[in-house]
């Protein structure tokens, strides 16, 4: 062992040392304990999400959102991300419909508006190993889709800084998933759901099979399968997506441009360029002044997804009460994208001496010469080769989880052993990739009539197309291992009369990545296709504690503390206190400080990427009269990880009132606020973009073509080239600071003999939102924008009758500027306007025809409610998830209990 890593080990053992004779002088938790007088009467202890010390579940110091299975039938959901996307306090970063992402075919959720890094995912309380591909090529993160939604039996959210309880990534908060236990029987459940418009189908059957009661036989063994079957999306099917020119809501025309048979432009002397002869579309003139061929090939929107996953825990009690037990879980996700035609790389240049090809547009070494084509001028093609086909991409993950142990009594104390072994495989291929070297040349030879391909020809030879594709095979492991040790007692020892709670643990873990990019695409020989790779690994000690103490009759408090020491970087240590004061039976004050920590993710670490940014190049557009959306480019960007990164850090408050006047009545209101520094990101490729010239060094980090003296001939003010490459490392440069609050109001009112009304409303209001893009700059808002809306709501309201329920649910976001970030540089026009909000209603009826069967129906956006469209240059899209914005969704849910 290195001496670094003993010194750490040894700091580690010493935190815990410190933090075991402090927490036994002050401590705390919330828990409420019954007098040990009366054993008999003693209320059930559970460990609720955010402590491990078991205790009346209930109202407590931090907030704790808790989904029942009852709600998760009745949310239409189908997956897990669709569960959480209906939340106001959850913010959905990937909904497993994205084609241009790193991560595609993953499913990701974040708490706060922060990135889902921040977010700890948990199944059972126990971690899983991150998604094989980075979001973003940094943020690293569980994907939801291997959770099976019809295994579930809770979600527990809680929206808190966790670090002192669960270590890095508890930022923002905690989502834990919980699966049944000790459950006999048999259960078997279908879904089927469908778009009115005749896509997007879903179907989903699952079977929960339980042997044996823990308690009367000594043993439970359950089994769970799921298996869905969701088809694609199609644009032809809905009327808002049919035609993709949004220049009716003051964006682009994003009508296809380089299919059937795409366009051409004389590189050297500035003008617009000319549609190739023979376009089976419409020849018109772009944003850009170029007379283009539109076509508008149907699009598939969403993935084609296949998912199948089998869970068993078993569980065999010995003698003495102490019990071992083991869980297995296996998931396979398959996700198939058909996206568009392969196309040249529109930053090639032909040369055009000596050409030969007759009759065409006037090309150099021609007699006609009408369109400016000059012998000795070099050629941009803008041409799909359509006669591959479409590409399809296919992302295969396999997800393997193994946990096993012993948990029983050690002196009286509820202690614990486990190891958990995850692991994430994943396989991208994705056919018709242009191989960059063959199609250039084979391009530059059919352009000089030398027999390559030609682009004026609709009808290449198959073979000589086949030449030039390549299939792209990116493969990736995820893997996290942990050991884990715990013990807690809810009676340390008495004070005022009361129990004080005490709990700790150690834990040893060890997660990998490896990242293998395809060959081609590390090369850069892939026409514009970017790559990730990453090959990391580190190991983590920690140790932790948490008290619960009754300070007095009506006031508990929760201690908590966690030593971290990393391979990587070193140490980190985290305290926790909370408080929970009721002054009356029906009135609840709670607050809490703490501070977290998230480490470097692996690939921050050490990845290697070239991705395609979305960026404004003002001081091109200007001179060319571009304006909003017209001025949208897309360069390669340079991403570069960085070994020397330290952990980001955080302060965590929240302090709230919960109120229950009469019974049927309850009323939260909590006020948060993070204090985030040394934040990992990559520089801004906007903020880089538009400060080239004002901020030294930032002109190195931008790459540009040569200058085009005609072009510039004719547009005064043009000095640039065009934009070709980004680099932006990663480092510790932000600071972040959050604050807002949630509130939370429940009402039933009763109707007598006729049932019962149901009512919650439930908003998310965001007070501030700053956060700072290099280390000498302070925190500037980036609230009331596209992607960090000022609120959310939801508000339901329920008729129940016996055992039968009709519900209505409204969703609603936030009106925003027409910004994705105030600190890009806009257009006046767009800066100044804004993006409705955006409220879409949920129905469902749900009866329990019989005490064996249940049966939902319901229809997800019941009043086909429109999409939201923004037209800024770095956006330039409809806002909402395609989960919503395909219309109304109708469905069907069964569970029969045998």
């Amino acid at each position: 062992m290195k001496l670094k890593e003993k010194q750490g080990v040894l700091s580690v053992r010493l935190a815990l040392s410190v933090l075991a004779g402090f927490t036994l002088l002050s401590g705390a938790v919330q828990a409420q304990t019954a007098t040990s007088s009366d054993k008999t009467s003693e209320p059930t202890k559970v460990v609720i999400t955010g402590s491990n010390i078991a205790r009346i579940a209930g109202e407590g110091a931090t907030p704790v959102e808790i989904v029942t299975r009852v709600q998760i039938d009745r949310s239409g959901a189908s997956t897990v991300v669709e569960l959480l996307s209906k939340l106001p306090s959850i913010g959905v970063q990937l909904d497993g419909n994205s084609k241009s992402s790193f991560a595609g075919g993953a499913a990701s959720v974040g708490l706060r508006g922060l990135d889902p890094k921040y977010t700890l995912i948990l199944l059972n309380g126990r971690r899983l190993a991150n998604y094989g591909f980075a979001d973003g090529a940094e943020n690293s993160f569980v994907d939801l889709n291997t959770l099976p939604l019809a295994a579930l039996e809770s979600v527990e959210i809680l929206r808190d800084g966790a670090s002192a309880i669960y270590g890095s990534d508890a930022v923002a908060g905690v989502i834990n998933f919980r699966t049944r236990t000790n459950y006999q029987g048999l259960e078997v459940a279908g879904r089927l759901g469908e778009n009115i418009k005749g896509d997007g189908s879903t179907g989903n059957i699952s079977a929960t099979k339980g042997w044996g009661d823990i308690d009367a036989d000594g043993y439970n063994l359950l089994l769970s399968v799921d298996a869905l079957k969701r088809n694609s999306l199609r644009s032809s099917k809905h009327s808002a997506l049919a035609l993709p020119d949004y220049r009716k809501y003051g964006g682009t025309n994003k009508l296809a441009t380089t299919s059937f048979q795409g366009w051409v432009r004389d590189y050297d002397n500035g003008e617009p360029g000319y549609a190739i002869p023979g376009c089976k579309g419409q020849v018109g003139k772009a944003d850009t002044g170029d007379q283009v061929c539109f076509t508008n090939p149907e699009r598939i929107l969403t993935p084609s997804i296949q998912r199948f996953g089998v869970s068993t825990i078993v569980t065999k009690r010995l003698g003495g009460g102490d019990e071992l037990f083991a869980e297995l879980g296996l998931n396979r996700n398959k996700s198939s994208y058909q996206q568009g035609y392969p196309s040249f790389s529109s930053q090639f240049l032909v040369p055009t001496a000596g050409t030969t090809n007759p009759g065409v547009l006037g090309l150099p070494g021609e007699t006609d010469t009408t369109n400016g084509f000059t012998p000795g001028d070099r050629l941009q093609i803008f041409h799909d080769i359509t006669e591959a086909g479409r590409s399809v991409q296919t992302i295969t993950n396999t997800t393997a989880r193994v946990v096993g142990g012993w948990r029983g009594k050690v002196q009286g104390w509820d202690s614990e052993f486990a190891v958990n072994l995850n692991q994430s495989k994943l396989v991208d291929d994705t056919t018709n990739g242009v191989l960059k070297d063959i199609s250039n040349d084979l391009l530059g030879k059919g352009v000089l009539g030398k027999g390559g391909y030609d682009p004026f020809n609709p009808a290449n030879s198959l073979s000589m197309v086949q030449s030039m594709m390549h299939t792209i095979h990116h493969a990736a492991t995820s893997r996290l291992g942990t050991a884990e040790w715990k013990m807690s007692t809810p009676e340390l020892f008495k004070l005022q009369d009361r129990s004080v709670g005490f709990a700790w643990g150690a834990q040893a873990s060890h997660e990998s990545i490896d990242d293998v990019p395809d060959d081609q695409t590390l090369a850069g020989n892939i026409v514009d296709y970017g790559t990730t790779g990453s090959v990391a690994s580190r190991t983590l000690y920690s140790v932790y504690g948490e008290l619960a103490v009754p300070l007095l009759a009506n006031l508990d408090a929760q201690v908590a503390a966690r030593a971290d020491h990393y391979s990587d970087f070193g140490n980190s240590y985290n305290p926790k206190l909370a408080l929970a004061w009721r002054p009356t039976e029906t009135v609840l004050v709670r607050g809490s400080a703490t501070t977290s920590f998230k480490a470097p993710t692996l690939p921050e670490i050490g990845a290697t990427t070239t991705a395609y940014a979305s960026v404004a190049d003002w001081a091109r557009c200007g001179p060319l009269g571009y304006v909003g959306s017209q001025c949208a480019y897309s360069p390669k960007q340079y991403l570069k990880g960085n070994p020397n990164l330290k952990p980001e850090k955080a302060k965590n408050y929240s302090v709230g009132i919960v109120l229950q006047p009469v019974k049927d009545l309850v009323m939260s209101l909590d006020w948060y606020g993070i204090d985030q520094r040394d934040t990992i990101q990559a520089l801004d490729p906007q903020y880089v973009l538009d400060h080239e010239d004002s901020i030294p060094g930032f002109a190195a980090l931008i790459g540009r073509d040569p200058r085009n003296k005609a072009l510039e001939a004719t547009h005064p003010g043009l000095n640039k080239g065009r934009i070709n490459n980004i680099t932006t490392p990663y480092s510790n440069v932000g600071k972040t600071k959050i604050s807002g609050f949630d509130m939370n109001l429940k009402y039933d009112l009763s109707l007598g003999a006729y049932g019962k009304l149901r009512f919650n409303e439930v908003i998310n209001r965001t007070l501030k939102f700053d956060q700072s893009i290099t280390p000498d700059d302070a925190p500037v808002s980036r609230l009331d924008s596209i992607y960090h809306p000022r609120w959310s709501n939801s508000f339901s309201t329920a008729y129940e009758y016996g055992t039968s329920q009709f519900s209505a649910t409204a969703r609603t976001a936030a009106s925003t500027l027409n910004i994705d970030d105030p600190t890009h540089t806009q257009d006046a026009a767009v800066t100044n306007a804004r993006i409705p909000s955006y409220t879409v209603w949920d129905l469902n009826y749900s009866t329990k025809v019989n005490p064996k069967l249940t049966v939902n129906v319901g229809i997800n956006n019941a009043f086909d409610k429109a999409m939201v469209y923004a037209n800024t240059a770095n956006v330039n899209t409809y806002v909402q998830g395609l989960n919503d914005v395909v219309g109304r969704y109708v469905y069907v849910n069964a569970r029969y209990a045998f």
